[in-house]
């Protein structure tokens, strides 16, 4: 699906680098809950519930099985000892991109490609976004506007055997990315060998409580390296 939410504000679009079935065997995760507040990691988490894929996923990357609360069907993760993943991306077109904004109960309120509603009762419509980028973040910080909802589907390079895994961000700066991602994708015109990273990036904010003191996060990083053998 081609991404429309730099349409109306391209300047926010980088110009270098600096809806799915539910037929996947895990998904790969940069974070978890921590009573009950979400919290980011160092290495990749994959969630299954088929045990030979997690013992598959262990052996290959480190780390125990486990099993973990959850309502879904993957209810043992694999907390990774690596925070990169060698995948196989079959195309451009298994990567989708939205903006969400979900209400209580998880009652989706907005769903839109950044210019249209994707819903059924308005698609097709303008969404009413803000043009900018900047303001689109802000009114998702204060709860009124919709969050980036990416999803990519691959194989593991490994032992692509195994099946399908898919990866959901809702970070905007994988979302401002990802259109240099496809288009990377485009030019090699198959299956294509990457690298799926949990790149550290560090700062110095200028104000506030943390103004002078160096801090640290990760972010994910598709580096698309070739076509795969």
């Amino acid at each position: 699906m081609k991404i429309r939410i730099f349409e109306t504000d391209p300047n926010a679009a980088p110009k270098k680098r600096v809806s799915f079935p539910d037929d996947v065997v895990g998904r790969v995760r940069s974070g978890k809950a921590i009573d009950g507040r979400p919290v980011g990691l160092s290495t990749w988490r994959i969630t299954t519930g088929d045990p030979d894929v997690a013992n598959a996923v262990a052996d290959a990357f480190g780390g125990e099985v486990a099993e973990w609360e959850t309502s879904k069907e993957d209810n043992l993760e694999v907390i990774t000892k690596t925070d990169t993943l060698p995948v196989i991306i079959s195309s451009p077109e298994v990567i989708s991109a939205r903006l969400v904004l979900w209400g209580m109960g998880g009652v989706k309120i907005h769903e839109c490609d950044g210019v249209t509603f994707l819903d059924e009762e308005r698609y097709g419509q303008p969404c009413g976004c803000p043009e900018l980028l900047a303001e689109r973040k802000a009114a998702a910080r204060r709860g009124h506007g919709p969050k980036p909802d990416v999803q990519i589907r691959f194989k593991l390079a490994n032992d692509p055997e195994l099946g399908e895994f898919r990866f959901h961000s809702a970070s905007w700066d994988f979302l401002t990315y990802l259109h240099i991602y496809q288009s990377e994708l485009e030019e090699v015109g198959g299956p294509a060998r990457c690298d799926l990273v949990l790149e550290k990036v560090s700062f110095v904010p200028k104000g506030g409580e943390m103004a002078g003191h160096t801090v640290s996060y990760r972010r994910p990083v598709l580096r698309v390296l070739g076509a795969a053998s």
